[in-house]
């Protein structure tokens, strides 16, 4: 009788931690889910002046999900907590109760969280830097019509012979400069291309401002998600504690196994408090970025990426050659300099004043009229200096597009071995080891409850389940960040100020006087 007793005392214990990983691995067989593919048609319309935005297309089929894949969210859910370890009917309240309040605090939760289209909604409209870089398009617009602007006419008295009684004589003129050479107009030309380059630079801080919203967000979400893997196997490492002191109390386990189970609880401890700082840490960053108000987490919500076809790598950097608004600025301001060439030439041509006056003549009891043409010669100053310092910086602007072209193959090489690394990674973890730990958990449930294998075996199973949990999402996180980067053209440091490419209205004042 006391044998019987024992062995269904033994048999219950069993039982009841099977039912624990059978509820582990029933919750997360069924809940695997994807992310559609992002593509640049789900973009939010970015600000274009004159110049078009370049849209980019580089989306990779929809691959469907292997058997294996494990969501992340479901992850958090498959803690089965009984208070009587010898009741079925017990275990399954508990579980139903653990449900509910799930279903209840991500009701309230979607009530305090943000998407991602909302985190670039709310940047868009509050980033300093991009609100800056349209005051220079604004600041580029007054300086093109500034130097444009004929010079003012000058009027004036004369007065001649005051001193001597009887034959002063006294007047009025007007004198009018004559801008030739064509130079107003070719002012507004260099300055045409300076404010369609600070019209670029936007559109650019558009894409920065983006990206760094994007790889934020996922790099938050992934982390919230592997936080969320860490707090739910926190409680199952708790209940390992009690069934390995329970099983010690019974004569069936050992003081080994209850110093292992403690062992792991401080490890899933540890690995939990690290988790939380950084996520609170990609919190911090993203709405620093975003300038969301909220000092505390909130729940994001979103998915990450799934392992997709791998892209043309060629292709993809013919769209970023033809589509970055890097190169749009480096060919703005070529064309800049090339106005500004012409303009140093048209600099030599000199300009002409004339002068027309009208007064009376006391000596002679009569009016008189004036007319005065003067014009400079150019026999020293041909403003050659100018001109050979004009025609280096346009061909130091025609350099620094090649320099772009190059810097943007070398930025996306990066990105491209990253993206390529995850990809391998996403796959393997869910065609193969995510599976292959579920396996292994399913058949050491079966193996535990026949006897047949140890309580040490099975907390090692559920640790390399766990770590595979945790680091599926994190490549996961990283194949989406470097998606995100492509998608941004490469273009990030939304914070940075934009470039003024501005030189004041300079020209207006050279054009007058033809020296």
């Amino acid at each position: 009788m006391i044998c019987d007793k024992n062995c269904k005392k033994k048999y219950a214990m069993r039982s009841q931690f099977a039912i624990a990983l059978v509820s582990c691995l029933t919750v997360h067989a069924g809940c695997s889910t994807t992310k559609p593919s992002h593509s640049a048609t789900n973009r939010p319309t970015l600000i274009a002046k004159t110049a078009s935005l370049p849209k980019k297309q580089i989306d990779a089929p929809k691959q469907s999900v292997s058997p294996g894949q494990i969501s992340p969210i479901a992850a958090a859910s498959y803690v089965v907590e009984a208070e009587d370890y010898n009741s079925a009917d017990s275990s399954l309240v508990s579980a139903t109760s653990e449900l509910a309040y799930e279903s209840e605090f991500q009701a309230e939760s979607s009530e305090t969280s943000y998407t991602l289209d909302q985190v670039e909604s709310i940047a868009l409209a509050r980033n300093p830097s991009l609100q800056a870089a349209e005051y220079l398009v604004q600041k580029a617009a007054g300086l093109r019509y500034q130097v444009g602007l004929v010079p003012n006419p000058t009027i004036g008295y004369f007065g001649q012979q005051i001193a001597a009684q009887g034959t002063d004589q006294h007047g009025v003129f007007v004198e009018q400069e004559f801008v030739r050479g064509n130079k107003l107009q070719l002012n507004r030309d260099v300055l045409s291309s300076t404010q369609n380059a600070q019209q670029w630079s936007v559109i650019a801080q558009q894409y920065r401002l983006l990206t760094d919203i994007r790889t934020g967000f996922y790099e938050a979400l992934a982390a919230q998600q592997q936080l969320e893997i860490a707090e739910s196997l926190l409680d199952v490492a708790k209940r390992g504690v009690q069934v390995a002191t329970d099983r010690l109390g019974a004569g069936e386990g050992s003081q080994i196994d209850v110093l292992q189970s403690q062992t792991l609880l401080s490890e899933i401890t540890l690995t939990s408090e690290r988790l939380e700082l950084a996520y609170r840490g990609a919190w911090q960053h993203l709405a620093a970025v975003a300038g969301l108000d909220e000092n505390v987490p909130v729940r994001l919500d979103g998915e990450l990426k799934s392992a997709e076809v791998t892209p043309n790598w060629d292709s993809v950097l013919a769209e970023l050659l033809a589509t970055s608004p890097e190169l749009s600025i480096a060919n703005s301001l070529v064309a800049e300099k090339g106005a500004l060439v012409r303009r140093e030439q048209a600099q030599v041509i000199p300009n002409v004043t004339g002068q027309f006056g009208a007064g009376f003549d006391r000596g002679t009891d009569s009016g008189m009229i004036n007319l005065q043409v003067a014009a400079p010669i150019p026999v020293w100053n041909k403003n050659s200096g100018n001109i050979s310092a004009a025609c280096a910086e346009y061909r130091r602007a025609q350099e620094d597009v090649r320099r772009l072209e190059q810097s943007i193959r070398s930025r996306l090489a990066g990105v491209a071995r990253e993206y390529d690394s995850a990809m391998v990674a996403v796959k393997r973890y869910e065609d193969e080891i995510l599976p292959q730990s579920q396996k292994g958990l399913e058949l050491a449930e079966s193996a535990y409850q026949a006897g047949e294998l140890d309580f040490l075996q099975v907390l090692v199973l559920r640790r390399t389940y766990f770590e595979s949990l945790l680091k599926s999402i994190e490549v996961k996180g990283q194949l989406a960040v470097s998606d995100a980067k492509i998608d941004g053209l490469l273009l990030s440091q939304s914070l940075d100020a934009s470039a003024d490419f501005t030189a004041g209205d300079g020209l207006r004042s050279a054009s007058f006087g033809g020296q």
